[in-house]
């Protein structure tokens, strides 16, 4: 499951930048306050967490909005998707996309699991 982080054939270029579909490394699904997106890169460029918009569920949210989210649940079977402001892509470029996402499950305390990926993706 740790290795499912990145959802394949995702990779998209967007105007303002490019966006790619994540998947929660759990076997069961958490509020959004127990998730945190660690890492985002590009080629080997970290992406700054501000230009990251998180889209789950019908809604947009800045990262730094999740830990206030105890009643918004991902589910393990939803595709969220990371916009990314600034680093446009060209369609049918490939690149180098590494993503890493912590889960805290609340029934367990003190428990911090992480699933970091790279992968080469094309660009749609």
């Amino acid at each position: 499951m740790f290795d499912k982080v990145i959802d394949d054939g995702t990779l998209r270029a967007t105007p303002e930048g490019f966006s790619v579909g994540v998947r929660l490394p759990w076997y069961r699904s958490l509020p959004l306050s127990c998730i945190s997106v660690n890492l985002l890169t590009c080629d080997g460029h970290a992406v700054p967490a501000e230009a990251i918009t998180i889209h789950l569920n019908g809604r947009a949210r800045q990262l730094s909005e999740l830990v206030e989210e105890i009643e918004e649940t991902w589910f393990i079977t939803d595709t969220a998707t990371l916009s990314v402001k600034g680093a446009p892509l060209a369609s049918g470029s490939e690149h180098r996309i590494e993503a890493e996402i912590e889960v805290r499950p609340p029934y367990i305390k003190g428990l911090r699991r992480v699933g970091r990926v790279a992968r080469m993706m094309k660009a749609a």
